[in-house]
């Protein structure tokens, strides 16, 4: 998947265009974006939906910016928790491996899925995360996720734990300029795009 089909497939095409268009001035040629390259100032109105995560290790990947409607729609802070602990564990591995390899590879991950939180409510969202550097010289340690959520998709039970990813309609790697992993673009090419 490119920028462009993920604009052409997205709930929410002009922000992610956006998104994608601060994303890419903070690049560097030949490299992800660094954090502290990233137009800010334009993309103010963007920030309450933003995160920015740590991959720490194969199994622990650390909130280290959270928006606003983030913590609002989580009833918490998750800033400083691992991300890995509010995924769904029936894709709790696959998830952290993802992750994993958009770091390594410089690619990036789009997906359209369904979240359940402790209020009840059961909701649509999408997420595009892309590989970060903190700076320049910094390592490709950082993921930065924006996150659209849409409608209430259902009701579910009041007080439920909060689990992100609970069913999945989309979920693919997207080229940012150096490819994707080349055992997900094989399979993909011999299997179509994978869709829940």
């Amino acid at each position: 998947m490119t920028f462009d089909e993920v604009v052409a497939q997205s709930l929410a095409p002009e922000t992610l265009k956006g998104l994608i268009d601060g994303y890419r001035q903070a690049q560097s040629p030949n490299d992800v974006a660094s954090q502290d390259k990233l137009p800010m100032r334009t993309m103010a109105s963007m920030l309450p939906n933003i995160t920015v995560m740590e991959r720490v290790d194969n199994d622990t990947i650390v909130y280290r910016i959270t928006g606003e409607n983030i913590v609002a729609r989580l009833g918490f802070n998750p800033t400083g928790k691992n991300f890995l602990d509010l995924i769904d564990p029936s894709v709790r591995a696959e998830t952290a491996l993802t992750n994993k390899l958009g770091l390594e590879e410089r690619c990036g991950h789009y997906a359209i899925y369904e979240n359940q939180y402790e209020s009840g409510r059961i909701m649509m969202s999408e997420s595009l995360m892309l590989p970060m550097r903190k700076t320049k010289d910094g390592d490709i340690a950082f993921i930065f996720g924006y996150h659209v959520h849409h409608q209430a998709t259902d009701i579910g039970l009041l007080g439920a734990r909060t689990a992100l990813g609970v069913r999945w309609v989309l979920a693919e790697y997207v080229d940012i300029g150096f490819g994707i992993p080349r055992a997900v673009s094989e399979s993909e090419q011999a299997h179509g795009r994978r869709r829940a």
